[in-house]
């Protein structure tokens, strides 16, 4: 019975908070970079032990992991979700630039893509975060590519142009804007540049 009691103590405590220390770690990422924040900072900050992060997250490499997932739940299913919408190609496109220009956080604005950034420092993260980065960037691009072959077989897109250079070309302009939206550049120039560079796929 003692044994028993002894076994059960050691397991996690019940005071950690895994949501809290993801969302602490991605603010932190997002606002600073991924390369300069340190996991004694996100200990510090998250208020866990370091043994204990290694514990929940299995190191670093775990927990970042863990935040572009959280990352891509969140912020880029909100985008995703667009394209499931029963819309025509025109005004998704339409809510597209809504999502990006119109977003009314302005913090998320001031720290534009963390998943840009994860991607930018690629090769100095560790094999999970490098595998999650390639993950969501396929499954970002894939579902682009899969509204555009809808938008094909409806007839809302004529063009003779490939579902996957479209796709890639919608992305690239989106992430654009994002990037310049952080960089100080004020929305309606932002806006008139998006709604210009897309205006090329819509039905004349």
């Amino acid at each position: 019975m003692n044994n028993q009691i002894n076994i059960i103590k050691k397991g996690r405590p019940k005071t950690i908070d895994l949501e809290r220390i993801k969302n602490v770690a991605m603010i932190n990422y997002w606002s600073d970079g991924p390369t300069n924040v340190s996991l004694n900072e996100i200990c510090f900050k998250a208020k866990i032990s370091k043994p204990g992060l290694y514990r929940e997250f299995g190191g670093e490499d775990g927990l970042m992991k863990s935040v572009l997932l959280l990352y891509k739940n969140t912020l880029i299913q909100q985008i995703l979700d667009l394209l499931k919408l029963e819309k025509t190609f025109d005004e998704t496109l339409d809510l597209l630039i809504a999502f990006v220009i119109g977003n009314k956080d302005e913090e998320h604005i001031k720290k534009g893509c963390l998943l840009a950034k994860f991607r930018q420092s690629r090769e100095k993260f560790g094999e999970k975060t490098q595998e999650q980065i390639d993950i969501i960037l396929r499954e970002r691009y894939l579902n682009f590519e899969l509204w555009i072959k809808k938008a094909k077989s409806k007839g809302e897109f004529n063009l003779p142009l490939s579902s996957k250079f479209v796709a890639r070309y919608i992305i690239s302009q989106l992430d654009y804007a994002i990037s310049g939206l952080a960089n100080g550049e004020k929305n309606n120039n932002i806006k008139d540049v998006l709604t210009l560079s897309l205006s090329v796929f819509r039905k004349k």
